[in-house]
């Protein structure tokens, strides 16, 4: 129940931070700043942590790497589809991917209750391929939606991967935002230096919150990851859907259709089977 406690925590500041990201008119000056955030809080615990071991290493560097490319893909999905439909859409296809490298690679024993509820998320996702209420996603954004999902879900079994040979998640979680923290601040600095600077003045509560968000988030996830299965911790945090859906129909004025209520239905079914 400690490792569902955190997990759900961990969902409900994704779909906080992913609802400011939206919000905001400028989405890469918000990514650089979270970045730097997290950047800035690693240098601080530097001195505290443990260099990775060697075997780790292959494992950090995949999850950075897949990290730089979600953040891409996170600024150009934002641009063309609702909140509450572009998020359901990357989140949901996440589970499916963990599971099907859990299942293939093994190293962990799944249950057939566990298997079903993690196909329930993914499955309610379906529901919003229309649009789920509102306008449907531009078939430009589908490939970008897509990616975003192997992303996720890739890097996420990476991160549980890693910490099975190395179980320090804070420091997993400093390295990889010392590693993954430094080129979206360096892009906008040079490419973006006069709004850049001019975010810092005018929006930098914006840009702190979204990046104490994403730090704490992730931290939160990796420490659930530790104590239990990789694949449901994966599923559970996928419920921020729920909360992403009511945010854009609060924050953003986004549509709630049945679509989308039956989708946020399936994915609360799925966390049901699984955790009781």
């Amino acid at each position: 129940m400690f490792a569902t406690a955190l997990v759900l925590l961990a969902a409900l500041l994704h779909a906080t931070w992913n609802t400011l990201v939206k919000f905001s008119s400028d989405r890469l000056l918000v990514v650089a700043c979270m970045d730097l955030v997290g950047l800035a809080a690693a240098l601080l615990l530097l001195p505290w942590i443990e260099v990775p071991p060697a075997e780790v290493w292959p494992w950090l560097l995949a999850a950075v790497a897949l990290q730089l490319v979600y953040r891409v893909l996170l600024i150009q999905a934002y641009k063309v589809g609702d909140l509450g439909l572009v998020y359901p859409l990357m989140r949901g296809l996440s589970p499916l991917v963990v599971l099907a490298l859990t299942l293939y690679f093994g190293g962990e024993h799944l249950t057939d209750r566990q298997i079903l509820g993690i196909l329930l998320i993914p499955l309610g996702m379906l529901f919003l391929l229309k649009g789920g209420g509102g306008s449907g996603l531009p078939w430009i954004a589908c490939p970008v939606v897509l990616l975003m999902g192997l992303c996720i879900g890739s890097y996420t079994w990476i991160d549980g991967n890693a910490l099975k040979r190395w179980s320090q998640p804070l420091d997993y979680l400093v390295w990889l935002s010392l590693l993954s923290g430094l080129p979206f601040p360096l892009v906008a600095l040079f490419a973006r230096t006069r709004a850049f600077a001019r975010f810092w003045l005018t929006d930098w509560k914006l840009g702190i919150s979204v990046g104490l968000c994403v730090l704490a988030s992730y931290g939160l996830v990796l420490w659930a990851m530790q104590l239990g299965s990789i694949a449901e911790a994966a599923a559970l945090r996928e419920t921020s859907v729920l909360l992403v859906v009511l945010f854009g129909m609060r924050f953003l004025k986004e549509p709630f259709g049945l679509p989308r209520l039956a989708a946020c239905s399936l994915v609360l079914a799925g966390m049901l089977v699984m955790k009781l």
